[in-house]
């Protein structure tokens, strides 16, 4: 491990660690990194080594760069679980064995990934439960990590599509109240984060429970404009659309928040959203 030639490259640049770190992690990881060794997430180690112009392999000779090529297939496959191509995630997670993968971080990264493809999709739930008990009672068994919190929230949505509403009960409720609040985060966190937020949103719309709902998908939205990450945003306001239309709000209220979920989901190219709007519309 060579973390000398990451501080000097770092120097060499003229980057303090709090510029290194900016929209990736905090200044506080990377100073435990120079001054102790102390490892950090592969994925957030690739993001900071593109930033330096290095790649994993000048500072970590072996699998963590192969953990980092794998990464950049999860990222695509997460991106496209944001907009709902799951056909494409499952194409991807096929060329992909969690044995060659040496950091939990990244293990967990495509269980993750994986778990949310089968709770989602036409899978057995099994299936699905099997990828977050991997999480919760394996690679996360303190449950310190964001993954442990995503694991909760998979699990809801596997009951959820089971239609296990108690059970899906359960588990959505353990999400921590903080995650209303999001403070501003590293981009990875931030991707996660709405992912959570909007499922939570979205369970507890369908219930019924608006207060909650509405809530959560705001606070989803505040978090995008802060964080310039639109994905989620056309998504979240055409759930808020119909949660106002089904709270009897000012129609012209409804309106505007359809053609604001229209124009996000058309900006990100996101067909299967346009298409599902077009036919609430008419």
């Amino acid at each position: 491990m060579d973390i000398q030639k990451f501080i000097n490259r770092r120097k060499q640049l003229g980057l303090s660690q709090s510029e290194l770190a900016k929209g990736i992690c905090t200044q506080a990881t990377i100073s435990k990194f120079e001054n102790t060794g102390k490892m950090i997430s592969t994925k957030i180690l690739t993001q900071l080594c593109q930033r330096l112009g290095l790649s994993l392999s000048d500072i970590f000779p072996g699998p963590l760069d192969q953990d980092a090529t794998i990464l950049e297939k999860l990222h695509q496959a997460e991106f496209k679980l944001i907009t709902m191509e799951y056909e494409e995630v499952a194409e991807t997670l096929s060329t992909i064995a969690i044995t060659q993968m040496g950091d939990s971080n990244t293990k967990m990264e495509y269980l993750f990934i994986k778990g949310y493809l089968m709770a989602l999709g036409d899978y057995p739930i099994n299936d699905a439960v099997f990828c977050f008990d991997q999480i919760l009672n394996g690679l996360d068994d303190v449950h310190q990590t964001i993954f442990s919190q995503l694991a909760y929230v998979g699990l809801g949505i596997a009951y959820e599509h089971a239609g296990n509403i108690e059970r899906a009960d359960f588990y959505f409720s353990k999400v921590p109240k903080q995650l209303m609040m999001p403070k501003d985060q590293d981009v990875d966190s931030v991707w996660k984060t709405l992912t959570m937020l909007f499922y939570t949103g979205d369970f507890y719309s369908y219930q019924n429970d608006f207060t909650t709902g509405n809530q959560l998908l705001k606070s989803l939205i505040s978090l995008s404009s802060r964080q310039h990450v639109t994905f989620y945003v056309a998504r979240a306001q055409f759930r808020l659309a119909r949660n106002y239309a089904a709270q009897q709000v000012d129609p012209k209220l409804v309106n505007e928040t359809i053609r604001d979920a229209y124009a996000f989901a058309k900006f990100n190219g996101n067909q299967k959203l346009i298409a599902r709007i077009n036919d609430y519309s008419h």
